[in-house]
């Protein structure tokens, strides 16, 4: 139980230092600085950049979303049972039910500084990193139930691809750190719970 509790507590603090300006937030630009160095040290090798480009890519909804609805519909079929549909649906509720309305209501600017006009989404918490981590996360919690030997490679590999979606939006200087940490804090809670929905299908 503590496991949620300690990322709800961080993203609590995450929030408040980004509505407040608080001193954490120079993490974020030291984060920033730091691998912009990096990025601009490869400059030789354009495919790092491309690379990274194409991995962002894999937090829009077309590709995760889709990854998340074509095993929820396996998954329901296989099992005969409603709960791993009901459990796709709770997971995208989640994500637009929490991500959407975090970044209009706090409004922070990204990285490249421009201001955040009126209408438009702030970049706290990160979108993409939550729709890779939330759709991915659920698909791979789904999938171990009916590949439950297969389990620790889904899941590791699941893992390997959410992180770097987060680690190439700030080497792209689409995020900041605490952006994506927050997506973080969202989805760890969120496949938590859901880890004990799906549980009665193993």
């Amino acid at each position: 139980m503590w496991f949620p509790i300690v990322l709800g507590l961080v993203l609590l603090v995450l929030t408040e230092q980004v509505l407040t300006n608080g001193p954490l937030l120079a993490i974020d630009r030291w984060t920033r600085a730091t691998v912009q160095g990096w990025v601009a040290s490869l400059q030789r090798w354009p495919w790092v950049d491309d690379t990274a480009e194409r991995w962002t890519d894999i937090g829009l909804p077309e590709i995760s979303g889709t990854a998340l609805a074509l095993v929820t519909v396996v998954v329901t079929v296989w099992k005969r049972s409603w709960r791993p549909l009901a459990t796709g649906v709770l997971a995208a509720v989640v994500l637009f039910g929490t991500v959407i309305p975090g970044k209009i209501l706090i409004g922070r600017p990204g990285p490249a500084g421009a201001p955040v006009a009126s209408g438009d989404w702030g970049w706290f918490p990160s979108g993409h990193t939550a729709t890779a981590s939330i759709c991915l996360g659920t698909a791979a919690l789904l999938a171990a139930c009916v590949l439950p030997r297969l389990r620790t490679l889904i899941y590791s590999a699941t893992t390997f691809v959410c992180v770097g979606v987060g680690f190439c939006l700030i080497w792209r200087n689409y995020h900041w750190l605490w952006d994506v940490v927050a997506s973080g804090c969202i989805t760890g809670i969120t496949l938590w719970c859901l880890d004990r929905w799906v549980a009665h299908e193993r």
